[in-house]
C-alpha cells in the first residue's frame, strides 16, 4: 500500500471519528435515583453531592426517592434504565448483601447489573436503647441479654439492611 493511500485512509477514519470527539456529557438533566425515604442520611448524602455535580456539569439533576424492600423497589428501577450515564443510583452496604441474601430471586444482578462509580460517604451505625432500660454499654446488653432469653429486641430498617445484619452479627458473636 502506498504512502499516499494510507494517508487517506487514516484521514478518513479521522474524519468519521472527529464528530464523536465533540460529543458532551452531559447534556440534558441526569435522574439521580435514592432507593430510601426523603429526609434519611442516604438522601441527605446524595442531595449534598449532587448540588456540587449540578455546578461542575452545569445540568440539573433530579433526586427521585423511590423506597421500598430494603431499596430493591428502587434498584429494579434503575436496572431497567437505559445505560446511558443519565439514571444513577445510591446505594449503600445492603445493596452487597443483596447479592448474596437475594440470590436468583431478584430482577437483576446486584453486581453485573450496575457500573460502581465512587464511594460518597460512610456512615457508622450507633447502638442505642431506652434511658431506663439497665444497661450502659456493650458488655452489659450481652449479660442482661444472656440473662434474660426473649425478653429484649432491635428494630432496624428491614430485613437484609446493614443495621439488621449486624445486630445479627452481634447476637451470633455473643452467643446471645
Amino acid at each position: 500500500m502506498s504512502i499516499r493511500r494510507i494517508i487517506g485512509v487514516a484521514a478518513a477514519a479521522l474524519a468519521i471519528a472527529a464528530p464523536a470527539w465533540g460529543q458532551q456529557y452531559p447534556t440534558r438533566s441526569i435522574k439521580w435515583i435514592v432507593p430510601y425515604t426523603p429526609g434519611g442520611i442516604t438522601d441527605s448524602v446524595t442531595r449534598l453531592v449532587a448540588k456540587g455535580l449540578e455546578e461542575k456539569l452545569g445540568q440539573p439533576i433530579v433526586i427521585e426517592n423511590k423506597p421500598g424492600a430494603n431499596s430493591i423497589v428502587g434498584v429494579d428501577y434503575v436496572s431497567k434504565a437505559p445505560p446511558d450515564g443519565y439514571t444513577m443510583l445510591t446505594v449503600i452496604a445492603a445493596h452487597a448483601a443483596n447479592a448474596t441474601l437475594y440470590a436468583g430471586k431478584l430482577n437483576f444482578d446486584p453486581v453485573k447489573s450496575f457500573e460502581p462509580i465512587s464511594l460518597v460517604a460512610v456512615a457508622p451505625l450507633i447502638l442505642t436503647v431506652n434511658n431506663d432500660f439497665p444497661v450502659h454499654d456493650v458488655r452489659e446488653l450481652i449479660a442482661y441479654a444472656k440473662a434474660n432469653p426473649n425478653k429484649i429486641s432491635f428494630g432496624s430498617s428491614g430485613v437484609g439492611s446493614a443495621t439488621h445484619l449486624t445486630c445479627e452479627l452481634l447476637k451470633r458473636n455473643s452467643a446471645i
